[in-house]
């Protein structure tokens, strides 16, 4: 073997090489992209694309491969995304305003509560419903006060604090339907969705508008 075809072998195999570290260094930026987006929709996605990315990176991509790999990963987060934007767009806000406290963990003062849903502070008296649904229950008690509660494709969704029910039980509604009106006062919402036993955050189903 003379000297030119040693060195053309040589020049081959560094440009498979750099071919190589090329498409991880490609794989790994959409990886990791990917996952951002992913832990903002789903975080048991991102665990899956962070316990992937930790297969992947232990070892040697090739091209094709790398191919599949990022178009499988991109696919899973466009379905993600198309699945909330739907959400998104079957939904919307009950009233025009900002959230007072957030779902989840809160605290008040030296004491800590668990909230299941989401207490609006409104700019506007109507509330209306998010979603299309059946009117199952108009109630009050000490905690809720006047409330609705809706059903919806196996959600539940509950509007308390109202002041005034402006629906019976058995109405069949539609998104964006005046369902009830706030204490002028205080001009505050609480709502909850739950579906199989377990709450929901409600801000994943529609935007706050102020």
């Amino acid at each position: 073997m003379n000297k030119i075809t040693k060195k053309r072998i040589n020049i081959r195999r560094k440009d498979q090489l750099n071919r190589k570290l090329a498409l991880q260094v490609i794989f790994s930026i959409v990886l990791v992209a990917a996952v951002i987006v992913t832990k903002q929709l789903d975080s048991d996605l991102s665990r899956r694309f962070l316990n992937t990315a930790d297969e992947k990176m232990s070892e040697s991509i090739e091209p094709k491969e790398a191919g599949n790999s990022i178009r499988g990963f991109m696919s899973g987060v466009k379905d993600k995304v198309l699945s909330l934007s739907g959400n998104k767009a079957e939904y919307a806000a009950p009233v025009n305003g900002k959230i007072y406290q957030d779902y989840g963990l809160n605290k008040s003062g030296d004491t800590s509560f668990y909230n299941h849903g989401l207490d609006i502070k409104s700019n506007t008296q109507s509330v209306r419903s998010i979603s299309d649904g059946k009117v199952t229950q108009v109630g009050n008690n000490e905690k809720l006060s006047n409330y609705v509660v809706v059903e919806k494709d196996g959600k539940t969704i509950i509007y308390g604090k109202i002041n005034e029910a402006l629906v019976g039980e058995g109405d069949k509604i539609s998104k964006g339907d005046i369902i009830g009106a706030l204490n002028e006062e205080n001009m505050l919402l609480h709502i909850e969705v739950w579906e199989d036993g377990e709450s929901v955050n409600p801000s994943k189903l529609f935007d706050m508008n102020e």
